[in-house]
């Protein structure tokens, strides 16, 4: 039996969960971030009729402001949007064989057998998205592919709410006219590295010798290869091997404001304990990196006695961490968490110790 793979991602998660929530704001451009008053922060994520003003992610809120004055700016509510997203993963895990987690607002679903009680998988497809719609008041975008790499691709080809179905037969002609960009982990740099030695499409990777992509890209080289190829066979389920994980943010103006500065150890800790629950790890070593304004960079670390996977934890350590720069003006912190393991049944707690 051939395999069957959707990949279903939210479309502009955060967003939609404050417009579900007032409904008035629905067709306005909404953009969630930092204080655009005070001209402080970035953007987190933002409405489809934001992005049409040319603001997307990461952007400094004070540019997104001067782009649409008029729009709706609203802080992150990550309470709102985790009880939403475990709704969203409980529906989505009742349509699979076989249910893979793969972020806040997006899962693979192996239908192999599933999809066979719909006429087809684009008419399982639309079953998906209409019971999230129905219970959850959110859209979807769904891909459905014989792999993982080509669904994912393929639920970003028609958003927002689309369906784009890739037959096994199809994968290749579908593939090729695209970007390298595209496949997913292929970032700015990735790209530009692709582009200088002539790489601009799938079908350019394809047909690129995987000994030359392993010396311009060392391993991701040879994977990218095998996307291209449409030689994916990593099951839903599997996660491969993470040894680390870390996430920085730089300040849109120096501050030595440790409200601010604490504000963003706890927008950093969220993320990480929401990467660390999705693979079901947990860390012993954090890790603070601080750059001063002048660009000098600092790390500090510090290893607990036992592994942990909480939030509060994280947050605790990170501003013991920071304590020797408090005075100092910031341009950029990142936390990053090492030592990592898949985590125990019983987890003690390490609050005591701070």
């Amino acid at each position: 039996m051939e395999r069957t793979v959707a990949h279903v991602d939210m479309d502009a998660f955060y967003a939609s969960c404050h417009i579900r929530e007032t409904p008035d704001i629905k067709g306005l451009p909404v953009i969630i971030g930092g204080d655009p008053e005070k001209g402080r922060g970035v953007v987190t994520t933002c409405s489809y009729e934001a992005r049409e003003y040319g603001i997307h992610s990461a952007m400094p809120i004070s540019r997104a402001f001067q782009l649409c004055p008029g729009g709706v700016y609203l802080r992150p509510d990550f309470q709102l949007y985790k009880s939403v997203s475990e709704n969203v993963m409980g529906i989505l895990a009742q349509f699979a064989d076989v249910f893979q987690r793969a972020g806040i607002d997006e899962a693979y679903l192996d239908v192999t057998r599933r999809v066979t009680q719909y006429q087809t998988p684009y008419h399982f497809a639309q079953a998906v998205q209409h019971s999230i719609l129905t219970h959850e008041c959110i859209t979807c975008s769904v891909g459905i592919a014989p792999s993982k790499s080509v669904a994912k691709i393929a639920s970003d080809f028609r958003k927002p709410h689309g369906v784009t179905v890739v037959p096994q037969e199809d994968v290749l002609s579908f593939l090729r006219p695209l970007p390298v960009e595209k496949i997913s982990g292929v970032g700015k740099k990735t790209r530009q590295v692709l582009n200088d030695h002539g790489i601009t499409t799938i079908e350019q990777l394809e047909k690129t010798d995987v000994a030359q992509l392993e010396r311009i890209l060392g391993k991701s080289g040879s994977w990218l290869w095998v996307v291209a190829n449409a030689k994916d066979e990593r099951p839903v389920g599997y996660r491969g091997s993470v040894h680390s994980m870390g996430k920085e943010h730089t300040f849109a103006k120096d501050t030595k404001n440790v409200q601010d500065i604490f504000n963003a150890v706890e927008w950093i800790a969220e993320r990480l304990a929401r990467r660390l629950h999705q693979r079901t790890m947990e860390f012993r070593t954090v890790s603070v990196k601080v750059r001063l304004k002048e660009f000098r960079t600092y790390n500090r670390s510090r290893t607990l006695p036992y592994h942990v996977d909480g939030k509060d934890v994280i947050i605790a350590v990170s501003r013991e961490l920071f304590q020797e720069f408090r005075g100092e003006y910031i341009r950029l912190l990142g936390i990053r968490l090492t030592n990592l393991r898949a985590t125990k049944t019983y987890q003690e707690t390490l609050l005591q110790w701070f």
